[in-house]
């Protein structure tokens, strides 16, 4: 395909599944916050601390939505299905196995939290390093994609079948937000696993715990809405060399692409 075709409207909406979840993951941490500051409640210290808060039905429904479209979403091959499943039964782990609480019974529910909540994260993560994948990547097997995750890491990419692509070109920009976003989700998790060490008096002087979680939740959701084509979109002009988002998922089916 060397033209850029209008999208079938099964298209647009397989776009449309990307930008819904950054969305949500986007505004779920500014929702929740902005919520309990309305409500005049006092402001809990993590993002699953809502779920003790007015928010509760907030934050289970937000999670459960993202959970059911990353488990239903088509990936470009299976191991971005196999991570998108993983990620999306995390969330609706963390929904309904609250963080722990004198108020919550059983109390081993909030033991298991953070065993969902850890794995939902780091799928997080590597689903941003999927998204730096190519046509060229498909079917190189789980060894193969793991390789190609940890080189996405330190910002290095495969090319495209028939040549190298340009430095500049967007495929390139978005490959490198997506390496950010990685990082920004693991920088966020390792911080919230920090501040449980720090002082008391340092612990007091804002919702730190929150604040990583949200960085690394954001980040997420803002690959999904640059995989998703609310920014940097391919020109049309481009088609002529690269296939765009758009074009590729028409060609292969509607599974995702490069």
């Amino acid at each position: 395909m060397n033209t850029r075709t209008e999208p079938s409207s099964y298209v647009i909406s397989y776009l449309n599944l990307r930008k819904t979840v950054g969305c949500i993951a986007i505004l779920l941490p500014l929702g929740l916050g902005a919520g309990v500051i309305v409500l005049g409640s006092a402001i809990p210290s993590s993002v699953s601390g809502y779920y003790y808060s007015p928010m509760r039905n907030v934050l289970v429904a937000a999670l459960c939505v993202l959970g059911m479209f990353l488990i239903t979403y088509n990936g470009y091959d299976s191991m971005d299905s196999r991570v998108t499943n993983v990620a999306g039964g995390a969330a609706i782990g963390v929904a309904f196995f609250p963080t722990s609480s004198p108020s919550f019974s059983p109390a081993w529910v909030g033991s298991v939290h953070p065993v969902f909540a850890g794995v939902a994260l780091t799928a997080q993560a590597l689903m941003a390093l999927q998204f730096t994948s190519t046509d060229k990547d498909a079917g190189g097997g789980w060894v193969q994609d793991l390789k190609r995750m940890g080189l996405a890491l330190l910002f290095r990419y495969s090319v495209p079948r028939g040549g190298q692509r340009a430095p500049g070109s967007r495929k390139m920009i978005r490959n490198r937000i997506y390496s950010g976003c990685a990082w920004a989700i693991l920088v966020g998790v390792v911080l919230a696993l920090m501040q449980n060490f720090w002082p008391p008096s340092v612990k007091q002087v804002t919702p730190w715990l929150f604040w990583f979680e949200a960085l690394a939740i954001m980040s997420f959701g803002f690959s999904w809405l640059v995989k998703g084509e609310a920014i940097l979109a391919d020109k049309p002009a481009a088609a002529a060399v690269q296939p765009t988002e758009t074009a590729v998922l028409a060609a292969r089916g509607v599974t995702a692409s490069s």
